[in-house]
């Protein structure tokens, strides 16, 4: 499972250098629309989609086992 980080104002793909470290305070540009994003926002969106899209996983694993249980 992947989540990308996304741009906190047009939804694009944050795209960069990979030898660029980003840290706590630090800002990110968007290449697609030149915004500034800030680095923990942008990390605080992708723990919480990342944490709903595990919730969605395990769900349909516990759907599938339970069924398995009650045939």
């Amino acid at each position: 499972m992947t989540v990308n980080l996304k741009c906190l104002f047009c939804g694009s793909s944050l795209e960069g250098p990979e030898d660029v470290e980003y840290l706590s305070g630090g800002m990110i540009k968007c290449t697609k629309c030149g915004e500034d994003n800030d680095f923990d926002s942008v990390m605080e969106v992708v723990k919480e989609e990342g944490i709903e899209k595990m919730k969605g996983v395990v769900q349909e694993q516990l759907d599938k086992e339970f069924k398995k249980l009650f045939k």
